[in-house]
């Protein structure tokens, strides 16, 4: 039942993996996107093209002393694509200006919560920003990083992750960027010694580039919390179909050989699982690669085939792969699993 989820590839550059098989219950509350770069190159566009209309008519539609320009020159534009652009001037507000934004709907228990000294931001989402999907960050550790090397971080601890004006936790994951290949090699413990590497969490969606800072709970001398620096890079894109792969290796150990055929024992010990994996190939540490052929008793030993004549000493190795996920942190006494937390659980500062 533990090798359940893990198969066989027989090239992990050019085998196909579904991305959108036996996802779990979490990717169903993500955002999902056809093709990120392309929407973030039509929202960009976008914003280019409000630029340009702000430019061209000005802010608030060339309201100058209360008095549009437009009016005062007693000239009407019907078109509607004028208009429009109106519409779009008169909605930007230039920068240092002074205005008074009214929040409707916010209970006084919650006023009453905030300090005098509290400073509030208002900011601006561009769109899909306002949904979660699954982040994927370009990350590296450098001498400004002061995390303590003798404590490991591991993938799927609590981290807290600073992207733009946006701060949140999550469990990531870390996996190694293969620029050549659609799978992506997992990765247990964070690497270290100022090594590439990219990390996979779920959070507000964020257009690139966007650099990113990564941190995590720390308790100094005095018991104190603190916020240690792990790593820090820039956002690569939200991507909820990048397939992370952790690999294992199963091996066992040739007891009788004749030439190129081979009696394995200990990588299984029940018929069941030989038959389970007798599809896939194996390899062993001489280079050699083979086949099993079938099974022996009731104690999981099997015959094996390979391309060339086998040694007594080699070993056989069986490479298996299942895709890992990210989780999402923990919020109010949940614990992240599949169905305890989703995106409404996640809480953006």
């Amino acid at each position: 039942d533990r090798y359940a989820r893990y198969r066989s590839l027989k090239s992990f550059r050019k085998s196909h993996w579904d991305p959108k098989e036996n996802l779990p219950e979490t990717y169903g509350a993500v955002y999902h996107f056809a093709s990120f770069k392309a929407t973030q190159k039509d929202v960009l566009i976008d914003v280019k093209e409000v630029g340009d209309v702000v430019l061209r008519k000005g802010f608030g539609c060339n309201l100058i002393g209360g008095v549009d320009k437009d009016e005062e020159d007693g000239s009407m534009e019907d078109d509607s694509d004028d208009e429009e652009d109106e519409a779009i001037a008169r909605a930007c507000v230039p920068s240092g200006a002074y205005v008074t934004i009214t929040l409707e709907g916010v209970p006084s228990s919650a006023y009453a919560r905030l300090s005098p000294d509290t400073i509030l931001t208002a900011v601006s989402l561009l769109p899909h920003e306002n949904k979660v999907s699954v982040l994927h960050m370009g990350l590296s550790q450098s001498s400004k990083c002061e995390n303590d090397a003798e404590v490991p971080i591991k993938s799927k601890d609590v981290l807290t992750f600073r992207c733009g004006w946006k701060t949140w936790q999550g469990r990531p994951i870390f996996s190694q960027n293969n620029l050549n290949s659609d799978k992506h090699k997992f990765e247990r413990f964070m690497p270290t010694g100022g090594a590439f590497f990219a990390c996979s969490v779920f959070g507000p969606v964020t257009y690139a580039p966007c650099p990113v800072l990564m941190f995590r709970e720390a308790a100094d001398g005095g018991g104190e919390k603190r916020r240690e620096m792990l790593a820090h890079g820039s956002m690569i894109g939200a991507d909820a179909d990048r397939i992370v792969l952790k690999r294992i290796i199963l091996t066992g150990y040739p007891t009788r050989v004749h030439k190129r055929h081979a009696t394995v024992k200990y990588m299984f010990y029940n018929p069941e699982d030989v038959k389970w994996f007798q599809p896939a190939g194996l390899t062993t540490k001489h280079g050699l690669q083979g086949n099993i052929i079938e099974s022996v008793g009731d104690h999981g030993v099997m015959k094996c085939l390979f391309n060339a004549p086998i040694k007594q000493h080699d070993t056989v190795c069986l490479p298996l792969y299942k895709r890992v996920f990210p989780k999402f942190a923990s919020v109010d006494g949940r614990d992240g699993e599949e169905g305890a937390a989703s995106s409404k659980h996640l809480c953006v500062l």
